[in-house]
């Protein structure tokens, strides 16, 4: 019986299929709540203060709306008032939820450290997901409230024109949703912070220039870009989403970028976030990785994807950027993987090890287990048939374009490709080679960017300084020396002709050669210390255990030996005992 609602939990799903599993967790979901949830809204159900500052913030909220309003109806016509306000209010909401949402959450496992009642919490045996989800709710609950509270402002525009009801309905969702982001950010900062006061300060330090970005990014930038699109959609006001959804007509466009799109941004970086905590709280001897290189297979593919659509919806002449521009996002997004997975332990724990065992884990689970070798298996093999197959969309989009010369165009994709997949098998095999060779993966992380920074402008400046001293910066041989840098795939795609490859091109082709053989060489290497390790710490193992036999078996002898010394001491007393009656 759950303690919470005093009703009876449910029972087990009737079967095994995807249908009755979700079924029995939505039963379980409503008879069984989360404790971790249902103690936080008990607590704050306390709080005096709570509804006090909801009441203030709604009404100043209203009074700015209003005076704003009674400001611009006086020389604009109502419909443009409506607009006007309509821009106004849920750009003010926008960094509301932004910022306050993250700092509610940060207040959650921070402050349950820094009051040594963090303990009491991982005493109960609620597993460390279960409580990442009990703390997402209390703080999602908590920024939802100022959202609702908001609602009635919020119609405000709709009374003056301009705006549809359907459009304030559809920003207010898109309001939760970026709630459910803020609030897993806020967690993820939270847990790893074990101060409460440093929690909220750097939670709030990453929050404001990133809110900025994206409201400046997405919000007014991408405007223009909709306008393109959608001629019915204006051009410059931030709030351009909900405006799309209602005026835009529905076609493959629509569904691309204001569906699929939308969704994709919003459920990866999410269910990262989400792992991202679920690992900060699981012990270090415990599977912290399974989690994350789950949500990396995932993932990797969605975003080749997402990074493939823009190509589809602009003009013929642009593809090649447009596909270009998607491949390096691509692989912004794996360098940032390659970073993620440098912190892998060394290889799974003796925890996890006999966990695997007695659950008896498929080889699937084993590989997407901790370990430095694993993670450098599972970034190749996710990563590069991702880019393959982002680079082949590629290819058959720019080859069928009706241009005067479409192979110089084919080859320059292929130069960015060939030298892009080479330089990533190099980082892959550096990230593991650094991180088998470091103890801390701090340690491996600064050392992996400070190289990848020096490899990226080192080269340049030693190009641009041969070029001063030779004088030979109007020829391509000055430009050979930086072909080791990953940005000089940008300079193959400048000499692309239609016929045979210059230095340049070969220069870049035999640099890649050269980052493929690095590569598989540190990933070799890094493979075999971990083996070293591990055996090790194996035989380690089998040491101590053979000596706690030894032990065990001297402690079973001697213990042995007391029983016979008594079974012996006992049967001499009766016969002494019969010889003095005699």
């Amino acid at each position: 019986m759950s303690v919470q609602t005093g009703s009876v939990s449910p029972g087990g799903p009737a079967s095994q299929r995807l249908v009755d599993r979700a079924r029995h967790r939505a039963a379980r979901l409503v008879g069984e709540p989360n404790p971790i949830w249902i103690r936080e809204l008990k607590q704050a159900a306390r709080l005096a203060r709570t509804p006090v500052i909801l009441l203030v913030f709604a009404v100043l909220m209203t009074l700015l709306i209003a005076s704003i309003g009674g400001i611009a109806s006086r020389d604009v016509a109502p419909a443009k008032t409506g607009v006007i306000l309509f821009q106004v209010f849920f750009s003010v909401a926008y960094f509301v939820v932004a910022l306050v949402g993250p700092a509610v959450a940060a207040n959650s496992i921070a402050s349950e450290r820094e009051g040594r009642t963090w303990e009491a919490v991982l005493l109960t045996g609620i597993p460390p997901g279960e409580i990442a989800r009990g703390k997402f709710l209390a703080a999602y609950t908590a920024i939802s409230m100022y959202v609702v509270m908001l609602a009635p402002v919020g119609a405000m525009p709709f009374l003056f024109g301009g705006i549809t009801a359907t459009e304030v309905v559809i920003a207010f969702a898109f309001l939760f949703l970026l709630a459910l982001l803020s609030v897993a950010f806020g967690l993820a900062i939270s847990s790893t912070m074990a101060s409460l006061r440093a929690a909220i300060l750097v939670t709030l330090l990453l929050a404001f220039p990133l809110s900025i970005c994206l409201f400046m990014a997405g919000g007014a930038g991408l405007s223009y870009a909709a306008h393109l699109a959608w001629p019915e959609v204006p051009e410059g006001p931030p709030i351009w989403l909900p405006v799309a959804y209602q005026r835009a007509p529905f076609g493959l466009d629509y569904a691309l970028f204001l569906v699929l799109l939308p969704v994709a941004a919003i459920a990866v970086p999410a269910w990262f976030l989400y792992q991202v905590t679920v690992a900060n709280l699981t012990s270090e001897s415990d599977d912290r990785s399974s989690g994350l290189k789950t949500w990396f297979a995932v993932c990797t593919p969605v975003v080749a994807a997402a990074a493939s659509v823009p190509a589809f919806s602009v003009d013929p002449t642009d593809r090649l950027p447009a596909i270009i521009a998607g491949m390096c996002a691509m692989f912004a997004h794996l360098t940032f993987c390659v970073f993620l997975f440098a912190g892998e332990p060394i290889g799974p724990s003796r925890r996890v090890e006999v966990h695997w065992a007695r659950s008896r884990v498929s080889p699937l689970r084993r590989f997407l287990g901790p370990g430095v070798a694993r993670s450098a298996y599972l970034l190749l093999a996710v990563g590069v048939p991702a880019v393959v197959a982002l680079w082949a969309v590629g290819h058959r989009l720019v080859a069928g374009v009706a241009i005067a010369s479409p192979e110089i165009q084919t080859r320059q994709l292929e130069y960015f490709a060939v030298y892009a997949l080479a330089f990533y098998v190099f980082l892959v095999g550096l990230g593991a080679f650094l991180r088998a060779r470091t103890a801390s993966p701090m340690i491996a992380r600064v050392l992996l960017l400070t190289l990848l920074f020096a490899i990226a402008v080192g080269p340049w400046i030693i190009a641009a300084i041969a070029g001063l001293v030779a004088e030979l910066s109007t020829s391509d041989r000055a430009l050979l020396v930086a072909a080791p840098s990953p940005f000089y795939a940008f300079a193959m795609i400048s000499k692309a002709t239609e016929g045979d490859p210059g230095p340049v091109v070969i220069a870049g082709y035999a640099a890649s050669v050269g980052w493929v053989a690095a590569g598989l060489g540190l990933l070799a290497s890094a493979r075999s210390r971990c083996a070293a390790v591990i055996a090790r710490r194996e035989a380690a193992f089998a040491e101590t255990s053979a000596l706690l036999a030894q032990e065990d078996e001297a402690a079973l002898a001697a213990e042995q030996a007391t029983l016979e010394r008594a079974a012996a001491q006992g049967s001499d007393e009766p016969a002494s005992a019969a010889g003095t009656v005699a």
